[in-house]
């Protein structure tokens, strides 16, 4: 067979690579086939295929894709049967794939279960198509094979891929501008494929807050950092470790930056773009609902707490908690009772008169039968608010922390005033226009991010506005 003409930094071992799962989560869907096709010095050294038992039964999609069934897959090895085997044909070698972080997301989880790992270097021909011909309206198998003229008389199975994959390299081999994009793909391999090594090394090592892009200028995700390249690059090494993170590292087209002057600025402006925009990935910052906390009363026999929206609570009342949910707030008060031997009955989560079922079981302390001083009982009430009690604005009204990076000559004033964030402009000229606005609503992100900001660094800048 002649061998095919590659250039030089392809005249290494490769090894073409197609796996077939069941879905696409690599936690929880298993792989049914490999193949391997061994190329040394452009000539096919090699082939090496499994069929193997995915540990479930097919989805009717898969079925019918890959004309496969169940029954053929029973009593195959599993994939840690033959990881061992399948490691010692991929050593040494750079691998190839179509679409290849997907595959490797698969491998990487099977092989870590049968406790391997496997690190190589990497060639995506997905990723190559894009750079070598960005004007194609698509670059899958499919779309390249018929814009090539390659045969594909069997689709969706891996031994039948790896061939065209080969045969797709070898079309994509003969572009006048390989060298060039093969030199940013290789010495790059953590990158997705709508996106360019050239690209994320052009994000800026300082603070700041990222958003990721998908078709059609969708927003996928808000995320923020102290170092913008560094967290962004992360995103793609690590894409492999949940079907989250490999969906959004396909999809992502578009990276943008907004710098701040640190990591305060950073952490309040994703949580004001996240509620504002609510990307597709983002899961912890949300819209929010409205809060709810609970309020000691002081009643005749005793305190009583009550549940009440945030805007109802009196400035001066003994509150705790900061709750989405009002089962969240039920959890934790029937939590903090289990831990202090509080009365179920005399928290208002429970109707009855007498001893409460609690105390019969001795969970409860007896305040609710005499047993012991309603006083007891109310200080340790009030001990458990204590944990969770909500902190009192530290200053008289209105405060600007003030944030400098004298490396880009940046300073910004995040203006604040009860832990709500006002805005943060870099023209103190600006800030009486964010006085002047409607009120800003509190929110929990933002309470949390202050606190633990000014724990962390007590001695920042703060003006008194």
């Amino acid at each position: 067979m002649t061998a095919a003409r590659l250039p030089a930094a392809l005249s290494r071992p490769l090894a073409v690579l197609a796996v077939q799962a069941s879905g696409l989560h690599p936690q929880r869907d298993g792989i049914w086939e490999v193949a391997v096709l061994l190329v040394d010095q452009g000539r096919v050294s090699g082939r090496h295929s499994w069929l193997l038992d995915p540990g479930q039964s097919l989805p009717a999609p898969v079925i019918a894709l890959g004309g496969v069934l169940d029954a053929e897959l029973r009593g195959q090895p599993r994939f840690a049967e033959i990881a061992g085997e399948l490691l010692t044909a991929l050593r040494g070698r750079l691998l190839v794939g179509h679409n290849l972080r997907v595959d490797l997301a698969f491998l990487r989880h099977g092989l870590l279960a049968a406790g391997l790992s496997l690190r190589a270097r990497q060639l995506c021909t997905l990723r190559l198509a894009h750079q070598l011909y960005p004007e194609l309206p698509a670059h899958g198998l499919d779309a390249l094979c018929a814009q090539f003229a390659i045969p594909r008389f069997i689709a969706h199975r891996a031994p039948a891929d790896v061939e065209t994959i080969w045969q797709l390299l070898q079309r994509l081999a003969a572009h006048p501008r390989l060298d060039a994009a093969l030199h940013g793909l290789l010495r790059r391999g953590a990158v997705p494929p709508g996106l360019s090594a050239a690209r994320l090394a052009e994000l800026p090592e300082r603070p700041g807050v990222y958003y990721f892009f998908g078709e059609g200028g969708a927003l996928l995700y808000v995320g923020k950092s102290r170092n913008l390249r560094r967290r962004v690059q992360s995103h793609f090494q690590q894409d492999h470790a949940s079907r989250r993170s490999l969906q959004m590292a396909q999809q992502v087209r578009e990276v943008r930056v907004t710098p701040t002057a640190g990591e305060l600025g950073a952490l309040l402006l994703e949580a004001a773009e996240v509620a504002r925009l609510l990307p597709l990935y983002n899961r912890q910052l949300r819209r929010q609902r409205e809060l709810l906390s609970w309020s000691l009363q002081v009643a005749d026999d005793g305190l009583r707490p009550q549940l009440q929206a945030l805007q109802q609570l009196a400035p001066d009342g003994e509150h705790a908690g900061l709750f989405r949910a009002r089962r969240a707030a039920l959890d934790w008060l029937r939590g903090e009772a289990r831990e202090h031997g509080l009365c179920l009955r005399l928290l208002g989560l429970e109707s009855g008169q007498g001893a409460c079922f609690a105390a019969q079981l001795g969970q409860c302390r007896g305040a609710c039968c005499g047993r012991e001083p309603r006083g007891e009982h109310d200080a340790r009430l009030r001990a458990a608010f204590g944990g969770r009690r909500l902190a009192a604005w530290p200053w008289r009204g209105p405060v600007a922390l003030v944030e400098r990076d004298a490396a880009h000559a940046l300073c910004e004033w995040h203006v604040l005033d009860g832990w709500r964030h006002l805005g943060s402009v870099r023209d103190p000229g600006e800030i009486a226009t964010l006085l002047a606005r409607p009120d800003a609503p509190f929110t929990r992100d933002t309470y949390r991010i202050l606190r633990g900001h000014l724990r962390r660094h007590p001695a920042m800048e703060i003006v008194e506005l």
